[in-house]
């Protein structure tokens, strides 16, 4: 009777290996909300249903916020006007050596070191308010988006996890418990 119980030290520890693992992948990739007594299971939906779903909503909204500024030109208080001026203001810096040309009056010598801080700007705003939305319409890079949305579902994702994570751990875990309980079991048997 002493050695069937000592027996449970095994399933046991691998019972709790197994459920360590599961709720892992719970955690990760349980599809829904869900509820207990009403009140809202905080890890729910999974880890990576969450993250999946903010990531392409977040380069959505990324890609809508950009075309949205490159159309306005006048809108100062956007990323793309700040990326402008630091353009402007590191010319403005690397343009230095016009103030060492002595035999330039200072008002022309700082006209030129102006002017070339601003063509190089407006240069730079060409590039990001023109091209690169006409690259984004080209290119069809919020149709991309959805399709690697569709691509990359949580189901694509699950099944590698399964497969090359999961069922791995999984048995690493089971070994690793079972080895365990096996000495659990001795000591107890030794002790008894």
């Amino acid at each position: 009777m002493l050695f069937l119980k000592s027996l449970t030290f095994i399933v046991w520890n691998i019972g709790l290996g197994a459920l360590l693992i599961y709720l892992i992948k719970w955690f990760l990739f349980n599809p829904k909300h869900r509820r207990i007594l009403g009140v809202h299971i905080p890890l729910t939906p999974g880890f990576v249903v969450r993250k999946r779903e903010w990531l392409f909503t977040k380069a959505r909204d990324i890609l809508h916020d950009f075309l949205r500024q490159a159309a306005d030109s006048r809108l100062k208080n956007g990323y793309l006007h700040r990326w402008e001026e630091q353009v402007r203001q590191a010319v403005w810096e690397q343009t230095q050596f016009v103030d060492g040309w002595s035999l330039l009056p200072q008002k022309f010598k700082d006209k030129i070191h102006a002017s070339i801080a601003n063509i190089v700007r407006d240069l730079a705003s060409k590039i990001l308010r023109k091209t690169v939305p006409h690259f984004i319409e080209q290119w069809q890079v919020e149709h991309r988006i959805d399709e690697l949305d569709e691509q990359f579902s949580s189901e694509f994702i699950y099944k590698y996890f399964r497969k090359y994570v999961y069922k791995p751990l999984l048995l690493a875990f089971v070994a690793i418990n079972f080895l365990i309980g096996m000495v659990n079991m001795i000591l107890f048997l030794i002790i008894a």
